[in-house]
Order: C-alpha cells, then sequence, then structure tokens
C-alpha cells in the first residue's frame, strides 16, 4: 500500500510538473502519444505477466526448473517482437501524422518507440517474482524507483534545457527511467528467483503458452483500449488540448483505484493456488473479504474527487479546471468498478480470460460508440460518460461469468444477486 501511495503521488507529481512545463498544447502532444504507446504495448504487458504469474506458481520447483527457465526464455522473445510491432506503428503514426504532434512529433514518435521493450521486459521480471512469492521485491522498480527516477531525470532535463525542453524529451527521460527500472529488476529476479533454482536446461512448451497467451493479451488490448478509447478520440475529433484535459482529470481520478489496484497484486497468485487445488470455499470467502476491503476504502476517496475536484485539477493549470464534471463523472466509473470485485483477475487465474475478452469486447464497442456520438457535441464529457457506462454493463456480466463458471461471487454485493434470484 506504501508503495502504491508513493507511485499514484509521484506520477501525479509527474503530470503536473510536465503540464506546467510544457503548456496545455505541447503535453497534449505528449499525452497522445504515450497512450498510443501504452494502447499498442499494454495489452501483450498485461498477457505476459499474467502468464509470468500462473506458471510462476504451478513451475516454482526442482522438478520443473528447467520448465521455468523455458518460461521466462520465451516469454522475452515475445515481448521482443511485440515491441517491435509497436515500434513500427509508432512510426508511421509519426509519419503519417507529420506536424500534427509538433515540431518534434517525429522524435517524440521514434523515442515512445524504444518504451515498450524495456517495459515488456519489466512486466515479465514483475510476474516472475510475484508469482514466487516476492510481491514487494517485485513492486520495488516499478512502483517506486522508476516514478522516483523519472522525477529527477525531468527535474534536471528542465533545468539544463529550459525553454527547449519539449514533449520528446519528456519521453526520453520516460525511458531513461524504464531503463533504470530494468537494471533493479534483473538483479531482484536472480537474486529472489533464478539463484534458489536449481540448474537444468531450459524446456520448453510454446504451443501451450501461445494458446494460454492469447486471450490474454486480447483481454488485455479490450482492457487498455477501453480506458484510452477517449483519449485518443478526443485528439482526433477535437484536439490535444481537449485530450490533455481529460487526461488530468484521469489521472486524477485514478487516485480512487489505489485499494483496488493493491488487491489485484494479491489476488491473482492467490485465486490460481486456490483455483488449481479444487478449494473454492476458501477462494470465495478471500475474495469477498477483499472485494469488501476495496470498496469500503474506495468511496472515501471518489467523495473527495467530488468535492474537491477543481481544487485538484487547479495544480495542472487554470485551464484544467473546466474539466471538473469529467471528474466526478469518472470518479463514479471507478467506484463502480471497485464495487464489482477482481474480475479480470479472477477469470484471468482459472484460465477464462476468453470469457473476460468476451465481456471487455462488449464494454468497448459501447464506450466507442457513446464517445463518437458525444465527443463532438460535449468534448470530454462525452468521453467520460462513455467510460462510466460500459464500465456498468461490462462489468456486471463479468460478474454474472464468473459465477456461473466457478461458483464464486466476486462483488461484495453478491447478497443482492441472491435475493434477486430467489425472488
Amino acid at each position: 500500500m506504501g508503495l502504491k501511495v508513493f507511485n499514484l503521488v509521484a506520477m501525479f507529481a509527474v503530470s503536473v510538473v510536465l503540464a506546467r512545463t510544457l503548456g496545455v498544447e505541447e503535453y497534449g502532444h505528449y499525452v497522445f502519444v504515450f497512450t498510443l504507446v501504452g494502447l499498442l504495448s499494454e495489452p501483450q504487458f498485461i498477457g505476459l505477466r499474467s502468464l509470468a504469474v500462473r506458471h510462476t506458481v504451478l513451475n516454482l520447483t526442482s522438478a520443473t526448473a528447467g520448465r521455468m527457465r523455458g518460461l521466462f526464455r520465451r516469454l522475452w522473445q515475445f515481448s521482443f517482437v511485440g515491441a517491435l510491432i509497436s515500434a513500427v506503428v509508432l512510426v508511421l503514426v509519426a509519419l503519417l501524422m507529420g506536424d500534427g504532434l509538433g515540431e518534434n512529433g517525429f522524435w517524440l514518435c521514434l523515442v515512445g518507440a524504444v518504451l515498450p521493450l524495456l517495459l515488456g521486459i519489466n512486466r515479465i521480471r514483475d510476474g516472475v517474482l510475484r508469482g514466487a512469492g516476492h510481491l514487494v521485491a517485485g513492486q520495488i522498480p516499478k512502483l517506486l524507483l522508476r516514478p522516483l527516477f523519472l522525477l529527477v531525470y525531468i527535474g534536471a532535463a528542465w533545468w539544463i534545457l529550459a525553454q527547449d525542453f519539449s514533449a520528446a524529451w519528456a519521453m526520453f527521460m520516460q525511458v531513461l527511467a524504464a531503463l533504470t527500472a530494468a537494471f533493479v529488476y534483473k538483479y531482484m529476479t536472480q537474486k529472489h528467483v533464478f539463484a534458489e533454482l536449481p540448474k537444468a536446461a531450459p524446456e520448453y512448451e510454446t504451443r501451450k503458452w501461445l494458446r494460454e497467451l492469447f486471450p490474454l493479451v486480447l483481454t488485455g488490448a479490450l482492457l487498455v483500449a477501453d480506458s484510452r478509447v477517449g483519449i485518443l478520440l478526443l485528439g482526433v475529433l477535437e484536439d490535444t488540448a481537449e485530450a490533455s484535459k481529460f487526461h488530468a482529470a484521469f489521472r486524477i481520478a485514478e487516485i480512487i483505484t489505489l485499494a483496488h489496484a493493491v488487491a489485484n497484486l494479491i489476488v491473482e497468485p492467490m485465486i490460481a493456488r486456490h483455483y488449481e487445488a479444487g478449494e473454492m470455499e476458501a477462494l470465495q470467502k478471500k475474495m469477498s473479504l477483499v472485494a469488501g476491503l476495496i470498496f469500503t476504502a474506495t468511496i472515501p476517496v471518489a467523495l473527495i474527487m467530488v468535492f474537491a475536484g477543481e481544487w485538484l485539477l487547479s495544480l495542472f493549470g487554470a485551464e484544467f479546471i473546466s474539466v471538473a464534471p469529467v471528474l466526478v463523472i469518472l470518479a463514479g466509473a471507478h467506484l463502480i468498478d471497485a464495487s464489482m470485485g477482481a474480475v479480470t483477475q479472477m477469470l484471468s487465474m482459472t484460465n477464462n480470460a476468453g470469457e473476460a475478452a468476451r465481456g471487455m469486447m462488449f464494454g468497448l464497442v459501447i464506450n466507442t460508440v457513446i464517445c463518437l456520438v458525444l465527443i463532438p457535441e460535449i468534448g470530454a464529457m462525452g468521453a467520460a460518460w462513455g467510460t462510466l457506462i460500459s464500465t456498468l454493463v461490462y462489468k456486471l456480466y463479468l460478474v454474472w461469468r464468473i459465477h456461473k463458471l466457478t461458483g464464486i461471487w466476486s462483488t461484495p454485493l453478491f447478497l443482492v444477486f441472491k435475493l434477486v434470484r430467489k425472488g
């Protein structure tokens, strides 16, 4: 929790510093490309990390040491291929958009193209450490060191470059911070996992891993697309300045997800262990406890977003205060999300990622349609309503599917569902 709080505060500080130093237009260029980087690469990160968590839990024994070493090598190779595809797409975007991303738009995209490779291998090592039971060690590089060094690098670059500090330089600082985290991750996995694993020749189950990876990547793609489609469509249908304002509200609203994000880190290996052992009653008790704690902790934070939204947005600059109503709607969306429990983690860790993908596809379609209809009329408010409505619909669907497939209620509101069924 401490690491997650620090990360949220640090990344919020990064957004505020960049918004004030770059200005709303240049910050909009940075947000657009950084969002595109996430949209292209985050799905593979989610899939690779989930696969790493699940199979590290199952294979971290002396009898399966070779399979564990083979898994790590294959995951790295999968990540490299995905990063290469992402880089090609980013370069094409730079060529097609031309001056639409400012005079340094090409360099902004080119530097951003390096990020997927570094972030991919970091996510794999994160998954391996989590699956091996070293949860805190797996989070230190990502939640503590990367944002800390990012702030330091941005501060140093701004001090040296002054007025020449641009979105491209800000993206380069992201690359340096990810590289720093990569070195620490390498040390952590070697110390806590591979140094304790017996020497063995790598063993591969490539086809099996690919079959499991595909629905996980698809789920990740839909999850990321649903969360970022509003920003991208605002940049296309309106302008990058409007997208930057929405991103500021989105960044503040992320604070609401603190308890949810921390719980998700803990429940993934827990779900895998209990499900493989057939301990469904124990799993239901733990899921109910975790989901109840998440929901209870989320309510007061959401209320802060509602009543202190304008002040929080003013930290980014006076131009951002206008999206305070957007922040209220996004707070409602995150509160709905928290009330449903760890639905995607439950499906991914029980080898039902395809079900999660179906629900997310439904949600993405709803979100996209609402954004296309409302953004030309009401701008960022349209993107916010798309997020809230799609979240409500697809999360309810996933809660229902989890219960049908496993008998588990992922939401603390499962008593309401029981009463409805009895009625």
